[in-house]
This record gives structure tokens, C-alpha cells and sequence, in this order.
């Protein structure tokens, strides 16, 4: 695949211009350190979950929308899933790129350049959608998409989700933030396998609200 130029998206500029930073430095890292791959404790429970449940990994189809420097997807291409991952950023998609090759998992990952407001979504086409720190930046269409991406998902499949809530820094513009009780409601009848808020300290005079779920839809 020949990535040519950022997909053209509606987060400000220079916000692209920041993530884009991170990931070309991305670019220039080791072989090594692009073959380990850190997760964060939602993947790891979506992972418990689809233990719990006895899913089949092997034919599940799933997809993840913003999925920067890969690891997520390949996290789970390596435990047998069949994934498509999505991101705006050329460099975004030339690290998950590498490291899915470094990683063997040609395969089992295909990464793509779009962008995931602009991306099909047809009901009940994956047997989960992954959607972590990324809906909020689409501002007036957060939502709308959020119950996209939830009618996306298979009976019996599962949602994965993240983003901000308050405490949060003022931005301008302001990002969307879904409340707990907004996630809530366009889950209502799902089984949750895990659910929950949580404040962190990311630096001096910067707290940050966070609400977060991995949630199975009712067969």
C-alpha cells in the first residue's frame, strides 16, 4: 500500500499536527521495540471476556476506528482474530504497518488510511467494534457515530469503548464528551463486562475524567 497524504478530517490542524509528531518519532524505533506490544486494561478485558464467553477468535471479524500505532489490532490479530483498523494519519498507518510485519500478522491485520466518520458501518457487521479515546473528536457527530458504531456490532458481540469526561482542560474547540449516563442509555440492555470512570493526574494542574466499557451486545 502507497500512503501518500493525511486524510482530511474535522479535529483542528494543529491537534493532527501533534498526534503526527508522536508517530513519525514512532517511525524511527528499533525493530525490538515495535515488536512488543503494550495494552491497555480494556483490550485485556475484552480479551477475558471473549475467553469467558467461549468465542471463537479465529472467525472473528473486528474493527477498530483510530487505531494509531497499531498495537491494540495487533494485539489481537495475534490471538487469532481477523481485524481492520482505521486511522488519518500517514505515519499512524506506517507504524502499525511495520509492526505488523515485523510481528507476522500480515494476514490477520489490515490497516487502512480513512477516515472513521467516513467509514461503512453497516448493522450488525463486526463481532466487535473497538472505539477507544477518539469518538470525542468528532464534535457534533460524536454521537450520532457512537450509535453507528454500537448498531455495527453482531448479536452477541461486543463494544469496546474509552473517551473523556470531566474534570477535563478546556479546548477549542470543545470535544464531546460522552457522559456515563449517555453511554449508559445506548447500552441499555447490553451485559457489561466491565464498566467504570476514573480521574487521572496526566501533569501539574492537568486532571483528566475518563469513562470506559466493554460491553456484549444481547444475542
Amino acid at each position: 500500500m502507497t500512503i501518500e497524504s493525511n486524510v482530511k478530517v474535522s479535529v483542528p490542524k494543529k491537534w493532527m499536527d501533534g498526534w503526527d509528531k508522536i508517530y513519525s518519532q514512532m517511525l524511527s524505533a528499533s525493530d525490538d521495540e515495535l515488536s512488543r506490544i503494550d495494552v491497555g486494561p480494556r483490550i485485556q478485558q475484552l480479551e477475558h471476556a471473549l475467553a469467558i464467553t467461549e468465542s471463537d477468535t479465529q472467525s472473528m471479524r473486528i474493527l477498530e476506528l483510530g487505531c494509531g500505532d497499531g498495537s491494540v489490532a495487533c494485539y489481537l490479530a495475534k490471538i487469532g482474530c481477523n481485524v481492520v483498523a482505521i486511522d488519518a494519519l500517514v505515519s499512524a498507518i506506517a507504524v502499525a504497518q511495520r509492526r505488523s510485519k515485523l510481528l507476522k500478522l500480515e494476514d490477520k491485520v489490515e490497516f487502512r488510511l480513512d477516515d472513521m466518520d467516513g467509514w461503512p458501518l453497516k448493522p450488525e457487521s463486526y463481532d466487535v467494534v473497538i472505539a477507544l479515546q477518539c469518538l470525542q473528536y468528532l464534535f457534533d457527530r460524536t454521537i450520532p457515530r457512537l450509535r453507528e458504531a454500537i448498531a455495527a456490532v453482531k448479536p452477541g458481540g461486543f463494544f469496546v469503548y474509552s473517551g473523556n469526561i470531566l474534570p477535563h482542560m478546556e479546548t477549542d474547540p470543545p470535544i464531546r464528551f460522552v457522559t456515563e449516563e449517555e453511554l449508559k442509555a445506548e447500552l441499555d440492555g447490553w451485559t457489561y463486562h466491565g464498566f467504570g470512570t476514573e480521574e487521572r493526574m496526566i501533569k501539574l494542574d492537568d486532571l483528566r475524567g475518563y469513562v470506559w466499557t466493554v460491553a456484549r451486545k444481547p444475542m
